[in-house]
C-alpha cells in the first residue's frame, strides 16, 4: 500500500466515524448525553491520543536508531576503503592492478546497493560482487614485499 491509499483510508475510517457519532447521537437516550458520559469519552479519547502518541514516538526513536548506525556502518567501511587504497598507493606502483580491481569492487557494491534506475536494491552477496571481492582479496594476499618499507 502506498501512502495516498493509507491516508485516503485513515480519512474515510475518521469520516465514517464522525457520521456514525451523528448518527448514534439522535438515537442515545438522553442520559447517556449528560456530562459524566462526555467526561468519560473525553478521558478515552485523551488515553488513546496518549498511547498514540507514546508508540508514534517509539517508532520515530527506533528508525532513527535504524538510520544512524546505518550510517555509522557506511562512514566506516567508507574510512577503511580510503584507507585501504591509500596503503594500496603507497605499497608502490605494482599495486595499480590491485587499486583498479578495488574501484571496479566498489562500484559493483554500488551498483548493488542503490541502482541507477531506482530498482529496488538487491543484496551484497551476488556472484560478481563475490568473484571481485576474493580476485581483490587473492591480489592483496599475493603481494611479496622487496623493500622495509613494503613490509
Amino acid at each position: 500500500m502506498n501512502s495516498l491509499s493509507i491516508a485516503g483510508l485513515v480519512f474515510a475510517s475518521t469520516f465514517g466515524g464522525a457520521l456514525l457519532g451523528i448518527y448514534l447521537r439522535r438515537i442515545l437516550p438522553e442520559s447517556h448525553l449528560g456530562g459524566e458520559s462526555k467526561d468519560v469519552v473525553k478521558m478515552g479519547t485523551g488515553l488513546i491520543a496518549t498511547l498514540s502518541a507514546l508508540v508514534l514516538g517509539l517508532l520515530v526513536a527506533s528508525a532513527k536508531n535504524s538510520f544512524d548506525t546505518q550510517r555509522s556502518g557506511f562512514q566506516q567501511l567508507s574510512t577503511n576503503l580510503i584507507v585501504l587504497d591509500r596503503s594500496l598507493k603507497f605499497y608502490g606502483p605494482e599495486t595499480k592492478e590491485i587499486r583498479e580491481q578495488l574501484r571496479h569492487t566498489v562500484m559493483l557494491l554500488l551498483k548493488h546497493r542503490w541502482p541507477a534506475d531506482g530498482s529496488r536494491a538487491t543484496g551484497l552477496d551476488g556472484p560478481e560482487i563475490t568473484e571481485s571481492a576474493g580476485a581483490l582479496y587473492a591480489a592483496i594476499r599475493d603481494l611479496s614485499p622487496r623493500t622495509e618499507a613494503q613490509k
